[in-house]
């Protein structure tokens, strides 16, 4: 008879020295993230990657599957339980539980081809998540001692937030925790007493704005004054002033800012203690139902409730009494003044869902501005309506220009909806616009894989975008260019300082800051895949490289498909970085062909502002 195969499941959070296994054909040892796979390749331990055991099938239908999941709020039999002032709650986790979805999905079915493959009979050796499914599929399971993290189920606690402290000549980047993130921020939030007095009559109308990032509308906030509007500033998750610069822009503009300091009163204080133990009691009954749920949350036909519901339920019921707070401090806005409109930069942000929520019964209208470039392929409507860029729930959209007009017409946008006004964002970029010696710095914009796609978390994917950045940097410094490397501002982006030292210790590596001030400077810019940064670039008329690293799921966006960026792989590119740094010609042919781009992607260039403001003028002049 046959002995029984003993099979480890290892991720990053098992700590590798206290494993016992014996590396023969009675042991296979399986891998599921980046982290343990590298450690295991680095000591030189054959193993198999759990990524291989998934069909490019399976991975489209875990992107497909979490969007669908993703809407379970809106269930007939759920929907109105779980509504808290005329708020959905459920609608609310949206953006962050199509993560949790796509990654906890993902491990599910790789453990059920695992168990497909190998059978149930063998042995099993795992930890933390992992042996709760495997449990679910196995009684030969045995766990092994992990550290426990949550962060799978938590994934925006657990971002750490890249912050630039110091003076002008002395700076240092850091990190940062979520927790102390929001203190500091709730501390630039006092300074809200300093800055606009003005007295607002109940019968004066007033814009609500909500979730800009202050500098990045530099221009905006310098027009307002010369306009008869009236703006408030709301901002929930990021700060609206953190240093001189944005507390006198701010001052400067007449705004008024409200948060939580100006709002919080000992009505609201009280409305939130005495319902978050109705809430909870309503969501403890929601969760009795457990035959739609266990019907409803599965993949490919088998049902994943058992082992996720302990962890959504705890998930969900935080995250609903953190929002009470939340809906108390926007319906308390909403009371303080008339609005005439409210003007929001997503779709699926929690802040922006309570906003667009209560507008609707205070029948405020509300715009979508477009806030970065938009994947305008018919292939990408869903991942573009599940990340809040297109207007599914505002009554109108503010777009940049023709491309993204053409786009909202194509996916069933209506006309009247519809307003091309250009950008305020870069207004700025006029003084900048002007061609350097082609002698300058090459940049690098890095942009990784996300924790949102399950082709982005397979190993094939990130080792990628790992070989891509080395390569590219070994080549360009063979070629005796200094190289200036910026890094994606997202919190999760993956930092290859270390790599890019042992390359060349002059690379020069800047994770955060104003992107356009580095792409004026250099003579080449070169991006992975696509950014918005790219159209900063064609503003700026500097040629760009874009090097293809991830799957195009969603096809590819027109900037990629119209000549005004010279597309590459990793395979061929240092043919095309020689052409273009050698050859004159192909050189000003791309930036021509950006030139031609650039003018059906921003209208009104470097007038941003004025024709927002104008446009917002005239609007409310007809209410």
């Amino acid at each position: 008879m046959n002995s029984s195969k003993n099979i480890f499941l290892l991720d990053s959070q098992i700590n590798f020295s206290e494993i016992n296994y014996s590396n023969n054909r009675d042991s296979q040892i399986i891998t599921f993230d980046f982290d343990s796979h590298d450690a295991l390749e680095k000591k030189s331990i054959p193993h198999l990657i759990s990524d291989t055991l998934l069909s490019k099938k399976e991975l489209l239908g875990i992107r497909n599957n979490a969007f669908l999941l993703s809407d379970w709020y809106k269930e007939e039999t759920i929907e109105k339980n779980i509504e808290y002032e005329n708020v959905n709650l459920g609608s609310l986790i949206q953006a962050e539980f199509i993560n949790i979805l796509v990654n906890y999905s993902k491990r599910f079915l790789e453990c059920f081809n695992i168990i497909r493959k190998f059978g149930t009979d063998e042995n099993y050796h795992c930890s933390g998540l992992t042996y709760e499914i495997m449990k679910y599929f196995s009684v030969k399971v045995e766990k092994i001692n992990d550290s426990y993290d949550d962060s799978l189920f938590f994934p925006l606690d657990s971002l750490k937030i890249k912050m630039k402290l110091g003076i002008k000549n002395y700076s240092t980047e850091l990190e940062i925790s979520q927790n102390f993130f929001k203190k500091l921020k709730k501390l630039t939030e006092k300074s809200s007493i300093f800055l606009s007095k003005k007295s607002i009559e109940s019968t004066q109308k007033n814009i609500l704005i909500s979730e800009f990032n202050t500098l990045s509308y530099e221009s905006l906030f310098s027009k307002i004054p010369e306009f008869k509007l009236n703006f408030i500033f709301f901002n929930r998750r990021q700060p609206t002033v953190w240093n001189t610069k944005t507390f006198s822009m701010i001052k400067k503009s007449g705004v008024i800012v409200e948060n939580d300091y100006t709002l919080m009163n000992n009505e609201i204080k009280n409305n939130i203690k005495n319902d978050k133990k109705d809430i909870e009691i309503k969501i403890n009954n929601i969760f009795k139902n457990t035959d739609f749920f266990d019907s409803f949350f599965s993949i490919s036909g088998n049902s994943f409730w058992a082992p996720f519901s302990s962890h959504f339920i705890t998930y969900f019921k935080k995250r609903a009494l953190e929002f009470i707070k939340e809906i108390q401090l926007a319906k308390e806005l909403l009371n303080k003044f008339s609005f005439s409109l409210i003007l929001l930069h997503s779709e699926v942000g929690p802040n922006e869902k309570i906003l667009l929520q209560l507008a609707k019964l205070k029948k405020i209208p509300t715009f979508l501005l477009q806030h970065g470039l938009i994947n305008d392929s018919v292939d990408g409507y869903d991942h573009n309506v599940y990340r809040g860029a297109i207007p599914a729930e505002s009554d109108h959209a503010i777009v940049w220009g023709k491309v993204n007009e053409d786009y909202f017409r194509q996916v069933g946008i209506p006309e009247e909806k519809i307003h091309t006004i250009g950008t305020p964002i870069y207004d700025n970029l006029k003084d900048l616009n002007s061609i350097d010696s082609e002698d300058g710095y090459v940049l690098l914009a890095t942009s990784g894989p996300t924790k949102e796609d399950a082709f982005d978390l397979t190993i094939e994917t990130i080792e990628k975008n790992i070989e891509t950045i080395k390569k590219i940097a070994e080549i360009i410094v063979s070629y005796n260019k200094k190289l200036i490397v910026k890094l994606h501002p997202s919190p999760d982006e993956y930092d290859p300082s270390k790599i890019l030292r042992k390359i060349n210790p002059e690379i020069e590596i800047i994770k955060i800051g104003n992107i356009a001030e580095l792409i004026k400077k250099c003579s080449l810019f070169i991006v992975i895949d696509e950014t918005t940064a790219i159209l900063d670039a064609h503003l700026l008329r500097k040629p760009v490289i874009s090097v293809a690293v991830k799957a195009e799921e969603f096809g590819l966006p027109t900037v990629l498909r119209n000549d005004s960026c010279a597309l590459t792989d990793l395979l061929s590119f240092e043919k095309i970085f020689y052409q273009m740094i050698n050859d004159s010609e192909f050189r000003n042919k791309i930036i021509k062909n950006a030139d031609k781009s650039i003018q059906k992607y921003i209208s009104f260039p470097y007038e941003g502002a004025t024709t927002l403001l104008s446009f917002l003028e005239k609007f409310e002049n007809k209410l």
